[in-house]
């Protein structure tokens, strides 16, 4: 075990360990490029930049290994979501890339992502769709997650919402993310990683476990069939956290 870390709201606190001021999403902020100059863009830095250093980061250098991708075929032609537990630092950011390919992949990601100066562009070239603070955007906000959907990219979501590094159990999250593969129709997929001890080395082995794919009950409400929908991957992933045998890090509640 490497260190200790205590919180008091399993919820809320984060240990990214980031100490960005975050500035919001700007009204006038645009989600998707535009135009030749934007396709140019994309090309350059999510094709030829971002895509094969994804591969070489994941597969080279971290060395993470990947199961159950099997469950992907007869999907790539179309929009999906995908659900992982947030736990792994720059791999949270490079693995939705590498488990949609040859789709395009978009993160949802908080408003901290776009405060970085000079990264903005950067950003949503490489697929990052930043949650507004202010609730007059949210409108915009889910209208660009439907026409990443529509444009047939795969949508990942982090519903544990803060990162917790080496977290070898599920955090309990809420059906609000849910909403969207309910309301666009749209299949999802969970992808768990998980930590297990290394024979010489005292940093753990990464695998990735893919589940799914789950579908929103139609016979229900929204509200209800978000809430089916969560479960369905909350099991999944709860099942594939049990696969972990060691604990780099140790986490203990302490009230605040």
């Amino acid at each position: 075990m490497d260190k200790t870390l205590y919180y008091s709201d399993e919820l809320n606190d984060d240990f990214s360990g980031t100490k960005i001021i975050s500035k919001g999403v700007k009204p006038n902020y645009r989600y998707f490029n535009r135009g030749i100059v934007g396709l140019i863009k994309k090309v350059i830095l999510y094709r030829l930049i971002a895509t094969p250093a994804s591969f070489i980061y994941n597969k080279f250098i971290m060395r993470v290994t990947y199961k159950n991708k099997r469950v992907f075929k007869g999907y790539k032609r179309r929009g999906c979501f995908i659900y992982g537990n947030h736990t792994a630092y720059l791999l949270d950011a490079t693995d939705p890339t590498y488990l949609a390919f040859p789709r395009t992949a978009n993160v949802i990601v908080n408003s901290d992502a776009t405060s970085i100066r000079g990264l903005r562009g950067i950003l949503r070239t490489v697929g990052a769709l930043p949650i507004p603070n202010d609730f007059h955007l949210m409108e915009k906000f889910t209208s660009a997650v439907s026409k990443a959907i529509k444009k047939r990219h795969w949508v990942a979501i982090y519903p544990e919402a803060h990162i917790w590094p080496y977290y070898t159990k599920i955090r309990n999250f809420s059906s609000v993310s849910f909403n969207y593969p309910v309301k666009l129709n749209a299949p999802v997929f969970s992808y768990t990683m998980t930590y297990k001890k290394r024979k010489r080395s005292t940093k753990p082995k990464r695998t990735v476990y893919v589940d799914g794919p789950f579908f929103a009950d139609k016979s229900l409400s929204v509200k209800e069939a978000s809430k089916k929908l969560r479960d369905e991957v909350y099991s999944a992933m709860c099942a594939r956290a049990k696969i972990s045998d060691c604990e780099y890090v140790e986490y203990v509640y302490k009230p605040a």
